[in-house]
């Protein structure tokens, strides 16, 4: 990998985030940025180098994409280390972070209606992405991240023969397919996140 176009560089202790927006009707990820803030859907992409040391840090412990506009809002991925409710075993937790404040009047009712698919990409042709898909409203801004405390197990996402972790570059990449449908009680205004 090519540390220079910011993505993994196996010498270095740190954690790189690539991430990409994509506006095509496929929603195929490519390498094309769209610069419309206002378009109302998109795609966050996350990459997590250094994964086998990442899955032995503590719980709570988070890593945290640069920020997307997706209908004049910023939005974000967000993961944390969890600890699974059945099994007592270390997962991946998967957020979708809204981190733009509305700009909606004082008392006014302000709502967001969105659609979203969660997925970690396949690193191995012949597998598949593993997704799950959420619609959600975000009302009054009273809850701004949403996804899944348990999305995967860590020796899940990590089985080389599920496909979605690539041993060699030891990397997974995360994408949330973003659609937002309806947008009530704010401007439309450029979120800076």
């Amino acid at each position: 990998m090519d540390p220079s176009r910011g993505l993994c560089d196996k010498n270095e202790d740190n954690v790189t985030l690539v991430v990409d927006v994509i506006v095509e009707e496929s929603q195929k990820l490519d390498n094309k940025l769209n610069s419309d803030p206002n378009k109302s859907n998109g795609t966050i992409l996350m990459e997590i180098c250094k994964l086998s040391e990442y899955s032995r840090e503590i719980s709570r412990s988070e890593r945290i994409s640069e920020t997307v506009q997706i209908n004049g809002l910023a939005w974000k991925i967000v993961t944390e280390i969890e600890i699974g409710e059945e099994n007592n075993e270390k997962c991946l937790g998967f957020y979708l972070w809204c981190t733009a404040a509305p700009t909606a009047a004082e008392g006014e009712e302000w709502n967001c209606k969105f659609s979203t698919n969660f997925r970690i990409l396949r690193q191995k042709s012949g597998a598949k992405d593993f997704s799950r898909k959420l619609t959600y409203n975000f009302v009054n801004n009273k809850l701004n991240d949403f996804g899944f405390p348990n999305f995967i197990t860590f020796s899940e996402l990590m089985d080389e023969d599920k496909g979605f972790y690539d041993k060699n570059e030891d990397k997974v990449t995360l994408a949330i397919d973003v659609a937002v449908n309806e947008r009530k009680g704010t401007k439309r205004k450029l979120a800076i996140g």
